[in-house]
């Protein structure tokens, strides 16, 4: 079988300033506007290509014994988080400590001064640590969620079931919300009380405030 080579451009580098102990992802200027949206304070994902792994022999390795420890019995590098692979790609999840200009501040990761960024992805829990969510990711309508500051409201596809009749509305999980990387469900029922609460909310803002904003639409 013959495979069509994958085209994939570095976006930055990792540096590693020794004397000044700190390490910084590099983002090139040609996609510096994709960083738009990034805070200090975020946890992302890295995507980093290994390149001193990245040869026909190191790639040829598909067993090692992990952590490098030969007194390890060997394992698939599926199994591993070892370098050597068939396509040397490396993960990190990292937290931006400081932006400046074009530079991500970081903590110290294990990979070599400039290693080449391949990408940089948002840290959300609901992906990258799943756990047991009352609302599959195939009953989300997640063309219908909206961004509402730092919250992402994800609501349920509203295909009727059966079964609906039979539900409460204190079982029915209606709704995901996404507070920054944290994930929660809330209920039919915590959706009203939730609704109702931030009713009452806007209702009592300064009457100043609520004439600029119109009347709510619901």
């Amino acid at each position: 079988m013959e495979f069509e080579p994958f085209k994939i451009v570095p976006v930055g580098y990792v540096r590693k300033d020794e004397e000044l102990q700190e390490t910084f992802i590099e983002i090139l200027p040609e996609f510096m506007k994709a960083m738009d949206g990034l805070r200090e304070g975020d946890w992302v994902k890295l995507v980093l290509w290994f390149h001193g792994s990245d040869t026909p022999e190191r790639r040829g390795i598909l067993k090692v014994h992990p952590y490098g420890n030969p007194e390890n019995p060997l394992k698939g590098v599926f199994a591993t988080r070892s370098p050597y692979r068939p396509n040397p790609i490396a993960l990190y999840t990292v937290k931006i400590h400081r932006i400046e200009g074009n530079r991500l501040h970081i903590d110290w990761i294990d990979a070599m001064d400039e290693t080449p960024v391949v990408d940089i992805k948002i840290f959300v829990e609901r992906y990258d640590c799943p756990k047991d969510v009352p609302i599959e990711e195939r009953e989300l309508h997640i063309s219908g969620g909206r961004m509402i500051g730092e919250v992402n409201v994800i609501p349920r596809k509203s295909e009727h079931l059966d079964e609906l009749e039979e539900v409460s509305p204190e079982e029915y999980d209606a709704v995901i919300l996404e507070i920054g990387p944290k994930t929660t469900t809330l209920t039919a029922k915590e959706l009203k009380e939730l609704i109702e609460t931030l009713v009452g909310i806007y209702r009592n803002l300064p009457v100043e405030i609520r004439d600029k904003l119109g009347e709510l639409e619901c």
